[in-house]
């Protein structure tokens, strides 16, 4: 049920900033060349990016503050790096070195032991202080690491050791958004990409970007080592035999109060799995100039209200994300549209039994072409007596009923 609707004019967007990769304590922030290369290479295009900020005063505003607090992290962070120690031992893995493991007796894959900053395991890089790094630090090629129990270790054959740089071409994966840079929004630098391999070349990711292997049991590679905060690596080669498409549950969220002011972050999982932080959607409704109303169908793998029929367009607002620029973001990735003019309708609170969201809601009219994305399973527009005659039944998402008979069925 609504918690009733807010007032235009209430609400001002101030974003709050995500931490960068996280480096336990204690620990040096030890860096890769190439790994110092790309922060500053992060730093130019930060800056870059906040001083041409455009929109109006209140967008430029928001954005600018956003990157000024994201630059000081950032300035922070390329302050401490250390450069990582130089082998003493070329055939002994330590910091930086390129390795090939196989784990559990499963498909040999190719891993590079890096800084904080730069893990990504679906690109082959671990952080230094990860389960896998930590386990095999010292070892040479030929050795064999027992399973721990105790730990949740598997057994690990190290393969192959060398410090000898791969260069190796970018494999773009369903983690990275279509600007080719992780759904996370963590900066991946292009130098260092690094797909997974085997001996007879890349290796087939998941749909969630992780490494498949043919003979693996679904425990995922966490479990290889103890459980410290090791970055984003430590789900390197999860086997994921579900051949649907499936939502990233980790995508961080903003966690807004109910004055739509962010107040943290969490993971689109916490937010939709019966946790209820309250955080922010868009809604677009589409008319054609005849006063039909354009809908799409939710696709199957959706985790809320598969099947059913929903607003035109609607979608998260991203971590830092002005609702106006995740308006025009989700218009075009759900309905190809561009270059429309949105017309603000109202924003309100919108509660179920499993999640609430602080709704940014919009209109426009549009009689061109609607090209459904790859997110949506149909869509069509409807005349209003279509739409009436099912309110009462299951054809709608409840998100839907609720908005059709508050705002636009006058």
């Amino acid at each position: 049920m609504s918690r009733g609707f807010v007032k235009d004019g209430d609400i001002e967007e101030v974003p709050a900033v995500e931490q960068r990769a996280v480096l336990p304590d204690g620990l040096p922030n030890y860096v890769t060349a190439e790994g110092l290369a790309a922060l500053q290479r992060e730093r130019e295009e930060m800056v870059a990016r906040r001083d041409a900020a455009d929109g109006n005063e209140s967008d430029r505003r928001v954005l600018r503050n956003y990157l000024s607090a994201k630059l000081k992290l950032l300035d922070e962070r390329i302050a401490s790096a250390v450069p990582g120690p130089q082998p003493e031992d070329v055939e002994a893995i330590g910091f930086g070195a390129y390795i090939t493991l196989s784990i559990d007796s499963a498909e040999p894959c190719t891993l590079r032991i890096v800084g904080a900053d730069e893990a990504d395991a679906p690109r082959g890089l671990i952080s230094f202080f990860s389960p896998v790094a930590k386990a095999v630090a010292g070892h040479r090629a030929g050795d064999f690491i027992p399973p721990d129990p105790d730990k949740g270790r598997r057994s690990i054959r190290v393969l192959a050791v060398s410090y000898t740089p791969i260069q190796l071409s970018s494999m773009e994966t369903p983690m990275s958004s279509a600007s080719g840079k992780p759904a996370s929004g963590r900066y991946a630098p292009s130098a260092l990409s690094l797909p997974l391999r085997s001996a007879r070349g890349p290796l087939p990711l998941t749909s969630r970007g992780w490494l498949r292997l043919p003979e693996a049991t679904s425990t995922p590679a966490s479990s290889i080592g103890e459980n410290d905060q090791g970055g984003s690596d430590n789900a390197v080669c999860e086997e994921d035999n579900s051949a649907q498409r499936l939502e990233d549950a980790e995508e961080v969220l903003p966690i807004v109060n109910e004055r739509g002011l962010t107040v943290g972050k969490a993971t689109r999982r916490e937010c939709h799995k019966g946790g209820r932080l309250l955080h922010p959607v868009v809604h677009l409704h589409v008319f054609n100039s005849r006063g039909e109303l354009y809908l799409q169908q939710r696709p199957l793998w959706k985790d809320i209200q598969p099947g059913k029929w929903d607003t035109a367009c609607g979608g998260h607002i991203r971590f830092g994300e002005p609702a106006s620029l995740a308006l025009m973001r989700e218009a075009e990735e759900e309905l190809g549209l561009k270059d429309f003019e949105p017309k603000a309708v109202r924003k309100y609170i919108f509660e179920s039994p499993t999640e609430r969201e602080y709704v940014y809601v919009y209109r426009t009219v549009w009689d061109g072409e609607i090209i459904p994305g790859e997110e949506l399973a149909s869509g069509r527009f409807w005349t209003r007596a279509e739409i009436e005659t099912k309110l009462d039944g299951d054809t709608f998402t409840p998100n839907f009923v609720q908005e059709y008979r508050k705002l636009l069925a006058e």
